[in-house]
């Protein structure tokens, strides 16, 4: 009698970074049928030899050539139809990563990076794991969960970059003048002294993050 309780387990990462103030994906083109043409998160089976977290830091590498900056499970998709040809379990996972520092064009054919609000045609159900990560990523940015934000924002920015940073998080536009009071006012961010250079318009002050920050109720 044929077993029924093995399963075909992949892993499926999506990964993010901070661009032109917003989240940006990376994402691949699939080269074959089922959904040729379609966009998918990179991910792979998992074997025998290595665990998920394993796999996903191998993946991050190989999308981004470089170590991801930071790792976190998300949920486990295991509808009986999500793959056409098998039976597949998915774990998803969400990762950070330096978008200025990907090279696409030393990478892989067929990667770019998107705006999860505005996604290309996506093979299986990779949509719903993007919502899923996404919703979770939100979360973590508002209350700053893991210190997120540090890892977002590692170099200086103004407080207007900032600003159009969360009115992204947030969908939703906020008072120019009461963000700055509550992110000065609550030491979220500290004045560096420093002035932006280029760009039109008068230099803006610089801010930092304050590396002690921590969990917020809210932000």
């Amino acid at each position: 009698m044929a077993k029924s309780y093995y399963n075909v387990i992949e892993t499926l990462v999506s990964i993010w970074a901070v661009n032109d103030n917003k989240l940006k994906l990376l994402l691949r083109r699939k080269k074959e049928d089922p959904y040729k043409g379609y966009w998918m998160l990179p991910g792979s089976i998992l074997s025998n030899e290595e665990t998920l977290e394993e796999q996903t830091k191998d993946i991050v590498v190989k999308m981004t050539q470089l170590p991801p900056i930071y790792i976190k499970g998300g949920a486990i998709f295991s509808n009986l139809d999500r793959d056409p040809d098998e039976r597949v379990i998915g774990q998803s996972f969400l990762a950070l990563t330096l978008k200025d520092l990907v090279a696409l064009d030393s990478l892989e054919e067929g990667m770019a990076w998107f705006d999860p609000n505005d996604l290309p045609k996506m093979a299986y159900d990779h949509k719903n794991i993007i919502e899923s990560n996404f919703k979770d990523l939100k979360q973590m940015v508002i209350y700053n969960e893991d210190n997120i934000l540090l890892k977002l924002f590692p170099s200086d920015f103004t407080i207007p970059e900032f600003q159009k940073f969360f009115e992204f998080i947030l969908e939703r536009e906020v008072d120019r003048r009461n963000f700055s009071k509550k992110v000065i006012g609550d030491k979220v961010v500290i004045d560096t002294g420093e002035k932006s250079l280029g760009g039109p318009g008068r230099p803006g002050k610089l801010y930092r993050l304050n590396s002690q920050l921590g969990e917020r109720s809210k932000l």
